[in-house]
Formats: C-alpha cells, sequence, structure tokens
C-alpha cells in the first residue's frame, strides 16, 4: 500500500501543478507565488506524514498534533473579541473527544490502515481544493466557510470514494459493507472540516496559526485527518483490520 500510495501521491500532485499553471494564466503575480509557495509546503506536509506512517512514528505524529491543535483552540479563543466561554467549553470537549480518538488509531491500527485514511482525506482534500478552484461556483457553507463549493465537495468525495475502493480492491479487502468505508472516511474528513472553520468564525479570524505558510495553523491543515482517524478508531477499523 506504500508503493500504491506513492504513485498516488506523485500524480495527484502533478494534477495539482497543472491545475495551479491554468489558474495562475489569469493571476496576479502575488496569487501565482502564493500557490505555489502552498504547494510546495503542501508536498512537504505529505511526505512528512507518509514517511511518519511509513516508519512507525504515526504515534509521536499524533501526539505533536493533537498537542498544537490544542494550544491553536485556546489561542484562537484569546485572540476572539467575544470570548465565549460556552463556544470555548464546546470546543474542547469535542476536540478533546477527537484528539484521544485520533491518538488511540494511531496507536492501535497497522500502518496499512493508518495509510488507507491517509490516502482518503489527502485525496479529498487535495481534489476538493482543485476542483472548487476550477468549477466551483455556488457555496455550500458561505456562513461557516466561505471558501467550500459546492463542486468542490462533490470533486473531492468522489476521488476520495474511488481511491478507497481503487486500494481496497488492490488488496482484495471489499466485503458486504467494506465499500462504505472511503465514504465514511470522506465524510469524517469534511466533518471535521467544517467544525475548524466553525469554531474559527466564531472566534472572528481566517486561521488557527500561521505555522503552516500558506496553509495556516496544524488544525487548518490536519483538522480532517484528526477526525476521519478519529471515525475510524470508533469502530470502523475492525472492518479493515
Amino acid at each position: 500500500m506504500y508503493w500504491t500510495l506513492f504513485y498516488l501521491v506523485v500524480v495527484f500532485f502533478a494534477i495539482g501543478a497543472i491545475a495551479i499553471a491554468h489558474l495562475n494564466t489569469k493571476s496576479t503575480s502575488v496569487q501565482q507565488r502564493e500557490r505555489w509557495g502552498k504547494y510546495v509546503f503542501y508536498i512537504i506536509i505529505v511526505a512528512i506524514t507518509v514517511l511518519a506512517i511509513r516508519y512507525g512514528y504515526m504515534w509521536l505524529l499524533a501526539l505533536l498534533l493533537v498537542s498544537i491543535g490544542l494550544f491553536e483552540i485556546f489561542k484562537v479563543w484569546t485572540e476572539s473579541k467575544k470570548r465565549n466561554l460556552g463556544v470555548l467549553l464546546l470546543a474542547l470537549v469535542v476536540y478533546g473527544l477527537t484528539a484521544y480518538c485520533f491518538y488511540r488509531f494511531s496507536t492501535i491500527a497497522d500502518t496499512q490502515s493508518i495509510l488507507y485514511v491517509y490516502t482518503i482525506v489527502f485525496t479529498f482534500d487535495g481534489f476538493a481544493q482543485i476542483s472548487g478552484q476550477l468549477f466551483g461556483r455556488r457555496k455550500i457553507l458561505p456562513r461557516i466557510s466561505p471558501e467550500k463549493t459546492v463542486a468542490g465537495v462533490i470533486g473531492g468525495l468522489v476521488m476520495g470514494v474511488l481511491v478507497g475502493l481503487y486500494m481496497m480492491w488492490l488488496n482484495q479487502r471489499i466485503g458486504t459493507w467494506q465499500w462504505m468505508l472511503p465514504l465514511l472516511v470522506c465524510l469524517g474528513a469534511f466533518v471535521g472540516d467544517t467544525l475548524a472553520s466553525w469554531y474559527k468564525r466564531i472566534c472572528g479570524v481566517k486561521d488557527y496559526s500561521r505555522m503552516i505558510p500558506g496553509h495556516g495553523g496544524v488544525l487548518d491543515r490536519f483538522d480532517s485527518f484528526l477526525f476521519a482517524g478519529a471515525v475510524m478508531f470508533g469502530g470502523v477499523i475492525a472492518w479493515i483490520a
């Protein structure tokens, strides 16, 4: 599965480069630099994540992600003009449960299962962004996440499910209900991203931090993976273990 993911990453980043080159034909020099900068740092993020999974350091990466994520939740709240304590407590409860389940997923799941989930999330996020930028017109959640479009979500969902099914077919693991796993992972990724965006909008900030150039903070980049991993820990992991 590792080499399958490697080839998929190469193909998807090639598609992403073509899409960026097309978009940049009608963009300013500043927008062009921002897109390519974000593209390069995304490659670095994916490479670090895949290597951590491949060589058994996912538990360490998970611990680092959930710890920084917790810091970012408090940071965003302190920067909010309203500082609603109820919102903070709700966010901490939801995030605490998500973080615990994600960390447990990273420690009990085998390498192939973690790679499987990350591949789907990576595909969903990547193609949601590409299809949204190329074809997106109608906003799906304008008050929560202004940049998300219907076309983007559909594009990410379709490609994420197809890639998930393809990887299951390669490993001969498609059973009566297992074909639903890619869809569940994609939905988990979408819900996680939406919840993270909702908290930012309530607090009135654009990004959780500036830790990752072009991407914002850890929760801006890994919210989908955190929630999808938590969903898998919640019982579905037994179907592909």
